[in-house]
């Protein structure tokens, strides 16, 4: 009795691999895979910056994420992302931290000479919050004097002891005469020889102030445009009226500096990143495309397959290499001459039509007598190569005896 024929139904419950389910998870495993490169290599500049420095894109309380947001919704925001950056004409707004480097400060205020720029003091010393990323604790104020020692001036910061009056405005002075903006609690201040206050509190202590005679302005409390002093709408449309007063070109865009923070920082390059932008990007798309052909390579067959050779092959032929490669092995060829030279006169014997009766001494000199004058004799050559010494003699006489049977064949 015949067994049943099995139902394709169950002949794919038999195979526990689905092609169509390997395929997408080995695509997906390469999705993930390049989406991986890609955040290791362009991660920091995906997405806001988390930082506690108060960088100019950051969102913690420090940070001014929110003034470049609140700028860009009534005119054009740039960032400068190198010191190539620096030569545009637009008003430059820079948030410093206790930690910039004041070589990289004082660069950008070499490169802005005679530009308008908003330079902003830190004021809290703070910590990042453990608990919640991109939020920062304040330990205090006390980050003043070392951002504003970066900037090279000799100026005196100082911070209220206790909050001031919420109905309690700064005045605008020279050219932003005319302004009042609410004072930030623990307003912190500026004073020194070469600065000219432009903003001040009642008593004349200057949250603003002109260094020297060049158009780059201090403002010494950065709670006047971070993120946390502008959750209050009155300072937010008086931090607007103040980079609208301080810009050279009314209505034109307004740039705010990345450098001195590191976050486009060209002396600490990506190898990684180089090999994902131009020009390198050709280059690797070339190697990427070379490795997904050898991948097909490897995984589909072209041809037949080839058979596995016998290590003992059949036939005369193979019998024969192997008992020569056992005399090579043995380093006796010297002894086959003998040999070769009985096969040799036994044909050339047949070829020349010799007497049956002919054996020996008498056959040779038969055969002597049937070769050419012009080359040896037949007993000369087979006396050479019975005297053979070394494979190369044996071969040079085997091959002039050999020689010597295709002459009495024409």
């Amino acid at each position: 009795m015949k067994a049943a024929a099995s139902s394709p139904a169950s002949r794919a419950r038999e195979n526990p691999f689905n092609a169509k389910l390997v395929v997408g998870l080995i695509v997906a495993g390469l999705l993930a895979f390049a989406a991986l490169v890609l955040l290791l290599a362009f991660g920091s500049r995906i997405g806001p910056i988390h930082d506690a420095r108060a960088p100019a894109l950051s969102v913690s309380a420090t940070g001014f994420k929110g003034l470049v947001t609140l700028v860009g919704r009534f005119r054009e925001t740039r960032e400068i992302g190198g010191p190539d950056d620096l030569s545009t004409d637009d008003l430059v707004v820079v948030a410093l931290d206790p930690r910039n480097r004041a070589e990289d400060v004082q660069r950008l205020i070499e490169l802005r000479r005679g530009r308008a720029t908003l330079i902003i003091l830190p004021k809290w010393v703070t910590l990042p919050d453990p608990n919640h990323r991109g939020w920062i604790r304040a330990l205090g104020t006390g980050a003043g004097p070392a951002g504003a020692a970066l900037t090279g001036t000799r100026g005196q910061v100082r911070v209220a002891p206790q909050a001031v009056a919420a109905d309690r405005f700064a005045s605008g002075q020279d050219f932003l005469e005319g302004l009042q903006v609410p004072v930030p609690g623990n307003a912190q201040t500026i004073e020194g020889e070469d600065l000219q206050p432009m903003l001040t509190l009642p008593n004349g202590d200057a949250l603003i102030a002109r260094m020297g005679t060049q158009p780059h302005y201090i403002a010494a409390d950065p709670d006047l445009f971070d993120n946390y002093g502008l959750r209050d709408a009155a300072r937010a449309r008086a931090a607007l009226e103040l980079l609208q007063a301080l810009e050279p070109t009314p209505g034109g865009p307004i740039a705010f500096d990345l450098t001195v923070f590191g976050l486009t920082d060209n002396n600490s390059p990506s190898l990684l990143r180089t090999l994902l932008e131009p020009p390198f990007l050709a280059m690797t798309l070339a190697l990427l495309a070379a490795a997904i052909l050898a991948g097909l390579h490897g995984a589909f067959r072209f041809g037949q397959a080839r058979r596995e050779e016998r290590a003992i092959a059949f036939g005369k032929a193979a019998l024969v290499e192997n008992s020569a490669g056992l005399i090579r092995i043995a380093r006796r060829e010297t002894r086959l001459g003998g040999a070769y030279a009985d096969v040799v006169r036994q044909d050339a014997a047949r070829i020349a039509a010799a007497p049956p009766g002919l054996q020996g001494e008498a056959l040779d000199a038969y055969l002597d007598r049937v070769g050419r004058g012009d080359g040896p004799p037949f007993s000369a050559l087979v006396a050479r190569l019975v005297a053979a010494r070394d494979r190369a003699e044996l071969v040079a006489a085997a091959r002039a005896l050999f020689s010597w049977k295709k002459d009495i064949i024409r």
